[in-house]
């Protein structure tokens, strides 16, 4: 993907940071000629581009009176400098706000907002500090993105090749890439290896690599962390659909609500939407509902979702006064709607689900507890690992592409439980927890948990995620809290959850041996184990709540 052609209404300037690296960066002006505050939005996938929308939402922003400011990251298509994420984007950032308040048309009042990658930009411009950055709208995306991005513990966290292949295609030089890697040939510095023969060399690919020998982390922002200096209103945006980036994102909400002097600075609107956008309420409606694919579907998504962002905007830039005090949450109930609420998760009793065994091979999610405790055992064959039910390309596109996984009830290195058909509407927000003691004949193991719908046709949808990893050194209690969702499950519709030890090839496979899962050359089938019955045996907590008393 090369860099396509720019709006006719973008005055591009090449914008000189600390270092003389030149950075392209384009000015949507309002009709008025008056001084204006910016909003500014930096990216690595094209700010010209068709998939990032920014000359669509330039044109939304510009009649609410904003300045938009789009600009090509360090590396990546009409800028200079060195193709590698996460390391300039602080001090790019300070530097590319001081020049947006040297501007005739600035008002000295600069807003920053952006999604996944530029979601990460977001927060890196929030660390700069610069004094004249008042408000935030990090979407889809997580302070700690590059943590694991280019690192990894791999004893403590599943490797993501999603996140690997996303180096690939992205970080590889200037332009972007849709190679098709051919993941079954893992290890994967193998397939670092392969795509450098089609494609060049990628320093992110190869510093993960790197990074996961010796299981470190990446910290981009030095001393100065958000967790630590984030001083300004914060509305965090996040989309369930999304498990690749939407549990660091709900992470970071919870952080700084548990903190006494800032929590009245941060806001949360999360939607029944897939990373790029796609709502749950859009499903099997075809691409035109998708908008990247339709004109009228992205002109209503900018309108809304630009307008929500303006409105944030118009209150922490310019100082203008809500019709209706901000509520601090706002968030989406699948097959319900939205609710708002000072608080997230909001208040509400559990329901417990029992895990049971059942002679048939589908077992059983129960309200009580069998009295008879019985040992379930599955196999990890990491030669023949439990594929993901998309490819590695469609977990961020998740919605537009939803999987009926019902095929995977029948694998045998999966176990399964369902409940009987719901008598009543079950309404959940906020993470299920899947409780049990796990056994494992290799060093560790990887442990997957997936909460599914299933339709009384038997079509079978995914609902929430959890992966961890346990080990010799964690031992086996297992205490999953898996990804935050808000959802109503339908009378006459089961409840089910599915325990399994890969996600291939949306996570790297756990070689079954003590070796790192991007590397491991050895590897060994292992049989993995959990309790279900008696007054310790397995069980699912549903953090249920009733719609309209949040």
């Amino acid at each position: 993907m090369t860099s396509e052609t720019p709006s006719a209404t973008a005055k591009e300037s090449m914008v000189p940071m600390r270092d003389g690296t030149e950075l392209a960066t384009d000015v949507y002006l309002p009709d008025e000629a008056a001084v204006h505050s910016a909003i500014l939005v930096r990216t690595c996938y094209d700010k010209s581009s068709r998939y990032t929308a920014l000359t669509y939402e330039a044109e939304y922003f510009r009649s609410r009176g904003y300045v938009l400011v789009a600009q090509d990251v360090r590396g990546k298509f009409r800028s200079a400098g060195e193709t590698f994420p996460y390391a300039h984007e602080v001090d790019d950032a300070y530097d590319t706000v001081e020049w947006i308040t040297q501007q005739p048309w600035s008002n000295g009042r600069v807003g920053v907002t952006g999604a996944s990658y530029y979601g990460f930009t977001t927060w890196a411009a929030v660390a700069s500090g610069h004094p004249a950055i008042k408000a935030a709208i990090p979407q889809v995306t997580g302070i700690d993105m590059a943590a694991t991005h280019v690192g990894s513990r791999w004893s403590q966290e599943v490797p993501s090749l999603a996140s690997l292949n996303d180096l690939l295609q992205i970080w590889t030089n200037h332009n972007g890439y849709l190679a098709a890697a051919n993941w079954s040939a893992a290890p994967a510095d193998e397939i670092v290896a392969a795509a450098r023969n089609e494609i060049g060399e990628c320093s992110a690919a190869n510093r993960l690599l790197a990074r996961a020998a010796e299981q470190s982390w990446f910290n981009p922002y030095g001393e100065r962390h958000p967790y630590h200096t984030t001083r300004i209103p914060i509305l965090h945006w996040q989309n369930w659909y999304d498990p690749g980036l939407a549990p660091a994102g709900l992470r970071d909400w919870r952080h700084f609500r548990s903190l006494d002097g800032a929590r009245s600075l941060h806001y949360l609107r999360v939607g029944s939407a897939d990373h790029a956008g796609f709502r749950l309420e859009d499903v099997d409606a075809g691409d035109e509902r998708n908008p990247y694919l339709n004109e009228d579907a992205l002109t209503e998504k900018i309108m809304t979702e630009c307008g929500e962002m303006a409105d944030f905007f118009d209150e922490h830039l310019n100082g203008m006064t809500p019709p209706a005090p901000r509520p601090h949450a706002r968030w989406h109930v699948g097959h319900v709607g939205w609710q708002s609420s000072q608080e997230y998760p909001p208040p509400g009793t559990p329901l417990t689900f029992y895990l049971s065994a059942s002679a048939s091979g589908l077992h059983a999610l129960d309200r009580t507890a069998s009295q008879e405790t019985r040992p379930l055992t599955w196999t990890h064959d990491p030669t023949k690992p439990v594929p993901s039910t998309t490819d590695i390309e469609t977990i961020w596109y998740l919605l537009a592409g939803y999987p009926d996984e019902q095929a995977q009830a029948h694998r045998q290195d999966v176990l399964t439980f369902r409940t009987d058909p719901l008598p009543q509407n079950v309404d959940f927000a906020g993470q299920p927890v899947l409780t049990a003691h796990v056994t494992f004949s290799s060093p560790s193991t990887h442990v997957f948990a997936k909460l599914q719908d299933v339709y009384p046709d038997g079509t079978t949808r995914p609902i929430s995620w959890g992966r961890t990893v346990l080990s010799e050194v964690t031992g086996g209690a297992l205490t999953l809290h898996m990804d935050d969702n808000a959802y109503r499950i339908r009378a006459g519709h089961c409840l089910q959850l599915q325990i399994q030890s890969s996600d291939f090839p949306h996570f790297a496979v756990h070689p079954g041996t003590d070796e790192n899962p991007l590397t491991a050359t050895k590897k060994a089938a292992s049989t993995q184990g959990l309790t279900v019955g008696g007054s310790d045996g397995a069980r699912l907590e549903l953090p249920a709540i009733t719609i309209g008393e949040a």
